[in-house]
């Protein structure tokens, strides 16, 4: 196989980290985020520091935004962070911790984008390079993002003496429902620009109940029937005919990276692997649960993974912690048996007909096609789910794909036959991060009928104009552990 291509960022990763270290160290990774982004802004990286983020969200709004939205030709983009979409417990919970926990707590996947859990933005192309960016109305982490920031609404605290001022003096321009206060003044401002088309974040045509992750992100479907109502109003018959559905265009700024957001990536893959030690395994008496194991890779026809987890170990067995192949080696073993060697090598093959065929601009779904038949002319057996076939022959291995997004929370593009249609139908953009999820069952004939070897690998990629490339090294052994033998220290 030919040598496996490792980013060349790595090179900007040492300047990047010498620049973050120069900076103050206080904790600003945000608590719980990686439930949202699984894994690009994860607690666990101490240099995703909200100078960072900030960095990454002024890049986003020079360089993606402007494309997104003049690709979907839409001149005003007004997004619609419900206050109520968040519930503050994580906010209380880290009050006096010296945190960066602000965008916590939200189902909206834009509020880091954004900087907010709880506000009206308007982008509107004006012409020129850049986009213009406004507050409309609620508070952002990061103001010197925005061209202009009216800030907290004074009429958000209802209980505040300025309301009631306010409407005893301009009973005529008071709305009929506190919702409407968040769009005071809207009409006025969307006149002055007088865009042709307004993308709002609604769903329209996409099915989203799987569109995330964690399945809680509400991906484009943010507002409710009551905001729309609200905006259409406050928009004017005129204005609010030209709304349109932001859903693609949320996905598009979604799934598309800029450089800084891939070192930040990488440098997360880095930090992912930790030192274990299993030296003090006892075979027939430790289990997978006592060394956080996740699963057995030598299986049987009818493989229960859960009946497992307090089985004893025994010499012979392979299994997998955080994707990692581990054997523990019979006595008298210090090599990998063939039937490991042949499934490690395996995996290796699959690894290379990846390498060789994911690339910028094609659909998912055509990028699957490709995969399938490439695999299928190397001798693999192709399944669409990710359960060994019995029934198929028994020289074959047999390989099942899910290589979802990763970074974001949303799951498209998605290189599988898994999830909604428009998962497949999202096209691979440039710095596509995603996780390089495949499944390989390997038959062993000789040890029984239905008998095989289980590897799943779970590495990180991004798309480059070269290709599918690694930010940080993948799994690249089945790793053997050393036991101490009886009556030796």
């Amino acid at each position: 196989m030919r040598k496996r291509r490792v980013l060349s960022l790595f090179l900007c990763i040492l300047f990047f980290v010498q620049v973050l270290n120069a900076q103050h160290k206080i904790k600003e990774a945000m608590i719980g985020i990686s439930q949202a982004y699984y894994s690009m802004f994860d607690e666990d990286n101490p240099y995703a520091t909200k100078e960072i983020l900030d960095h990454i969200r002024r890049e986003k709004f020079d360089l993606i935004l402007p494309r997104v939205m003049r690709e979907h030709k839409v001149d005003m983009w007004i997004h619609v962070i419900r206050p109520w979409s968040w519930s503050g417990n994580e906010y209380r919970r880290l009050e006096h911790l010296d945190l960066n926990y602000q965008s916590l707590d939200s189902t909206d996947p834009l509020r880091y984008e954004f900087g907010t859990n709880s506000a009206v933005l308007i982008f509107t192309d004006r012409g020129g390079e850049r986009i213009e960016r406004v507050v409309f109305e609620g508070e952002v982490e990061d103001p010197r993002a925005y061209d202009i920031v009216r800030g907290e609404s004074r009429f958000i605290n209802q209980e505040n003496y300025e309301i009631l001022d306010y409407t005893t003096e301009h009973q005529d321009k008071v709305p009929k429902t506190e919702l409407g206060y968040r769009f005071m003044g809207l009409r006025e401002f969307v006149e002055k620009r007088d865009p042709k088309r307004i993308a709002v974040n609604y769903c329209e045509k996409l099915a989203l109940a799987e569109g995330s992750e964690t399945y809680t992100l509400a991906l484009t479907d943010g507002i409710s029937y009551a905001d729309h109502l609200q905006l259409t109003k406050a928009l004017g018959e005129k204005y609010a005919k030209r709304m349109v559905s932001a859903e693609h265009l949320i996905l598009d700024y979604l799934t598309r990276r800029v450089p800084s957001e891939i070192v930040l990536y990488s440098i997360s893959g880095n930090l992912r692997e930790r030192e274990w030690s299993y030296d003090k395994i006892v075979p027939g008496v430790t289990t997978l649960r006592d060394v956080e194991g996740d699963w057995f890779c030598i299986r049987e026809p009818e493989h229960d993974e859960q009946a497992m987890r307090d089985h004893p170990l025994q010499r012979g067995d392979l299994f997998q912690r955080n994707t990692i192949p581990y054997y523990i080696p019979r006595k008298g073993e210090t090599n990998l048996p063939p039937q490991i060697k042949k499934v490690w090598s395996e995996v290796l093959k699959v690894r290379k007909i990846l390498l060789e065929n994911i690339k910028v601009g094609p659909t998912a779904e055509e990028i699957l096609k490709v995969l399938i038949h490439k695999l299928e002319e190397a001798g693999f057996a192709y399944i669409e789910r990710d359960t060994f076939n019995p029934n198929l022959d028994p020289r074959k291995t047999q390989v099942h794909l899910d290589m979802h997004a990763e970074g974001k929370g949303v799951l498209a593009p998605r290189i599988s036959p898994m999830g909604p249609r428009w998962h497949r139908q999202t096209k691979i953009p440039l710095f596509h991060t995603f996780a390089v999820e495949y499944m390989v069952h390997m038959p062993v004939p000789e040890w029984g009928k239905g008998k095989h070897i289980y590897i799943c690998i779970h590495d990180g990629a991004v798309v480059t104009g070269r290709g599918m490339e690694y930010p940080y090294p993948p799994v690249n052994e089945v790793r053997i552990i050393k036991i101490k033998e009886e009556g030796h220290e």
